[in-house]
């Protein structure tokens, strides 16, 4: 995509910089408040559709999936439509999807529906940073970018509080239809005020790398999503996760052929050539995991186990976000002065230490306590995800970044919905483990066993039958047991985070420890377009 001259004219007295940097401000927030607003409301999904926790995260896959497969589709679809009617359609659909979304009357349909919100919605970050860096010079785009960073770290600390407020006091739908009248104000906004550009160039489109992406990374999410109901020996499973692994085989191949004969891949592999590239791409995939991991449990266990409602839940996850906001402001200076791995490692060891407290955690820590986890993982991953990104673009040549910062925005989203489906299958199926050797536990003489004969008694001096207590008896102790169960296949869950945090630690001793983002004076200055790949990709976390 090429980028015209910044323009100066002015509508009104604002100059017309400004005046796009804040009708995109519409599309960026929207996009990155619906991937966390959700997290909140999965457990009254849960209820609300009857589904358990491995069909009911496919709302958070399908999304991410979906936008890790239309990604790299930014340009070529930009250079042909146009990018502000890419950019109007877009939200135009991401709107729509919402709204789908909100009257979705199965699981399956509101899956469906995420899925067109998450292809939609992939496309409206890259277009408005596009859209501000055809109009602000080179030495303009740090201010810009503050404007752009507001809703960018607003959005995902008052989602899970305004998603659980929501949830709590309306109706899940309600998170959903609360991007409508955000929608319809951005594009008319943007109908009236954005110009189309000229397109100079004709960006060809990789049809047999997108189809084996798509294809490949749909048959690996299904295959590890279903393991937890077929088993890992499941014919189905097996064959979604070979067949799963050979087409992203071949999408490297033919990715990797693309480039030798100059022809533009959807992906251009070539960049983990570069260490520094690979290994911070590595420890970033791990903490991204970490990540998602706990934005996925965490409402789980605090809604299903504890009994919060979804409000209260939200309050409790808030002082987290904040923590990350700080940690992302002040890790932005701390590797300009002391460089990437004096940053990134104490961050991974903040982290570390908040799993290894997390996979003690019961049904009897004080929230205080479990707040303050909250928070130390929270401050930790914010201190790691931007230097890391910092760290993979270090040593990349400037013709390069675009490649780099497109494929490292696909890791990312591909990265987070194989998150959320490990984490889900693994909780899922260690939870039928657990409960199989806790219920042979409960013998005659055991605690519980013990407990069966009081509460038929009790059940019995409330006028129930003799059969009717006892059944009532049973299945109460069967709820404990189920309860229990659960936190210890939490507890596992914590302890695979723990375990990649440990080994993003042993990866980050190889990333590239360059103090800073700028240039040597005695380097060859990067041209517009350059640049603009540069703030992209280091703003893309």
């Amino acid at each position: 995509m090429q980028m015209a001259a910044p323009a100066v004219e002015r509508r009104g007295g604002l100059p017309y910089k400004w005046i796009v940097a804040c009708v995109v401000v519409f599309g960026i927030f929207m996009s990155i408040l619906d991937s966390t607003i959700v997290n909140i409301a999965i457990p009254r999904l849960q209820s609300a559709f009857g589904s358990d926790l491995n069909s009911v995260q496919w709302v958070l896959t399908g999304y991410t999936l979906a936008q890790g497969v239309a990604t790299p589709l930014t340009a070529f679809l930009s250079d042909r439509i146009g990018i502000k009617r890419f950019y109007m359609l877009s939200l135009a659909g991401f709107t729509l999807g919402s709204a789908l979304c909100g009257l979705a009357w199965s699981l399956p349909v509101l899956i469906v529906f995420r899925l067109i919100q998450g292809m939609t919605g992939a496309f409206l970050s890259p277009l408005a940073i596009t859209l501000i860096y055809r109009e602000f010079t080179p030495a303009e785009r740090g201010t810009a970018m503050g404007v752009l960073g507001i809703p960018i770290l607003l959005a995902p600390a008052f989602g899970p509080t305004l998603g659980g407020y929501i949830v709590t006091f309306a109706g899940w739908q309600l998170i959903f239809y609360i991007n409508l009248p955000l929608g319809i104000l951005g594009l008319i906004l943007a109908a009236i005020f954005l110009r189309e550009a000229p397109v100079t160039t004709r960006t060809s489109f990789d049809l047999p790398g997108f189809l084996l992406s798509a294809s490949g990374l749909g048959l690996l999410l299904y295959g590890l999503s279903s393991a937890s109901t077929d088993g890992w020996t499941s014919g189905t499973v097996l064959s979604c996760l070979i067949t799963g692994a050979l087409l992203l085989a071949a999408f490297i191949y033919v990715e990797l052929d693309r480039a030798r004969h100059e022809k533009q891949p959807l992906l251009d592999i070539r960049v983990f050539a570069n260490r520094s590239f690979s290994t911070s791409s590595f420890a970033s995939q791990l903490v991204t995991f970490t990540l998602f991991g706990g934005l996925f449990l965490v409402p789980v266990y605090l809604q299903n186990l504890r009994q919060l409602s979804a409000f209260q839940a939200g309050l409790l996850l808030l002082p987290q976000a904040f923590a990350s906001m700080i940690a992302v402001v002040v890790g932005g200076r701390l590797v300009d002065r002391f460089g990437v791995r004096a940053v990134v490692i104490p961050g991974l060891v903040l982290t570390a230490i908040s799993m290894w407290r997390f996979a003690y955690v019961d049904l009897y820590i004080p929230y205080t306590s479990f707040q303050w986890l909250l928070i130390l993982r929270g401050f930790g991953i914010g201190l790691c995800i931007q230097p890391l990104m910092v760290s993979a673009l270090a040593e990349i040549q400037p013709r390069m970044l675009a490649q780099a910062t497109a494929v490292s925005t696909t890791l990312r989203f591909v990265g987070s919905s194989l998150a959320v489906a490990i984490v889900a299958t693994l909780v899922q199926s260690q939870t039928r483990l657990h409960y199989a050797h806790l219920a042979e536990r409960v013998t005659a003489n055991s605690p519980l066993g013990q407990l069966i004969p009081r509460l038929q008694a009790l059940f019995v001096s409330r006028g129930a039958s003799t059969s009717a207590a006892y059944a009532s008896a049973v299945r109460t102790i069967a709820g404990l047991v189920q309860r229990q169960s659960y936190v210890l296949a939490m507890q596992d869950a914590f302890w695979l985070s723990l375990v990649l945090a440990v080994l993003a630690i042993i990866a980050s001793f190889f990333v590239s420890s360059g103090r800073s983002k700028k240039q040597p004076l005695e380097q060859e200055p990067l041209t517009d377009e350059e640049a603009a790949a540069r703030e992209e990709a280091l703003l893309a976390v």
